[in-house]
């Protein structure tokens, strides 16, 4: 409500919902706001990101200003990154974004970081909704039209994306969500490799739906 000209006082009511809208990030001493919000998102991932896209996904920021902010705290030695192989059809390396747990400063930094918010995103239609991709998957599918996240309407399209990027948090979640139908399918798309397509038929045959 309006008390004087010029002047706005909220009601606690009106506070949270514009604090949701905007998403609110603590003050961290020698750390930028964009900083604060790649570690925040870091800490709610304990088995690492593998890219910076990623980070920016769950942290709210454009991919450019996560890989600058990534890349100042790598400097800063609060984050690293660790080679990692993942074994999925075929070996893969990749190299996963890790919160540096160990240094001197973490349990300062840590406490702050639980009271990071990212700015709410829209939500989908009620028509769209349903079985949907979860919010730590988002990155997988970042330039993806929301309606393209529901299994009951997209099903094929996100296990041919999840086959294609070879996440294992984002597979181990398809294969509890998708239908063999889904896979079967998936397994038909063109340039999949021989490996990745054997997976998806096998995926297919033992779907737990």
């Amino acid at each position: 409500m309006r008390t004087a000209p010029g002047r706005l006082s909220l009601t606690q009511a009106q506070y949270e919902e514009l604090r949701d809208e905007l998403g609110t990030t603590p003050k961290v001493a020698g750390l930028s706001p964009t900083e604060v919000k790649a570690l925040a998102a870091l800490r709610r991932a304990p088995l690492g990101l593998v890219s910076a896209r990623a980070v920016a996904s769950r942290a709210g920021l454009s991919p450019t200003a996560a890989s600058r902010a990534l890349h100042h705290l790598e400097s800063e030695d609060l984050v690293c990154r660790e080679p990692a192989t993942v074994a999925l059809g075929r070996a893969r390396a990749v190299e996963l974004w890790h919160a540096n747990v160990l240094h001197p400063r973490w349990s300062e930094i840590a406490a702050n970081l639980g009271d990071v918010r990212p700015p709410r995103r829209p939500p989908a239609p009620a028509s769209a909704r349903g079985n949907r991709v979860p919010a730590r998957l988002r990155h997988l599918f970042w330039n993806v039209n929301a309606t393209q996240l529901d299994t009951g309407r997209a099903g094929p399209f996100i296990a041919r994306r999840l086959l294609r990027r070879e996440d294992p948090e984002g597979l181990a979640w398809g294969i509890a969500h998708l239908k063999p139908s889904d896979w079967r399918e998936a397994a038909r798309a063109r340039g999949l490799d021989p490996s990745v397509r054997a997976m998806a038929e096998n995926l297919a045959r033992h779907g737990s739906r």
